[in-house]
């Protein structure tokens, strides 16, 4: 269906990428020898976008201090 309200998209985040991603090693989930921000930005981009509606997505946005943040917009 289409993601619509807060909830939605809590969820959604909590069941593609929370669940799978906690307290696992990036590196051996995503089989890669090292994980980047911007990595991280776009497997969530991806894991998100064919979950929603075409053209709804329009960018994820991953900080990780104040001053570092990661951005994707597919």
């Amino acid at each position: 269906g289409m993601v619509t309200d807060i909830v939605t998209l809590d969820r959604l985040v909590k069941d593609r990428v929370l669940g799978p991603f906690d307290g696992q090693d990036l590196r051996i989930v995503l089989a890669t020898p090292s994980v980047t921000g911007e990595h991280i930005a776009k497997i969530v981009w991806d894991r998100l976008a064919s979950a929603i509606p075409a053209g709804s997505l329009q960018l994820i946005k991953l900080v990780q201090t104040r001053d570092l943040s990661f951005e994707y917009a597919g």
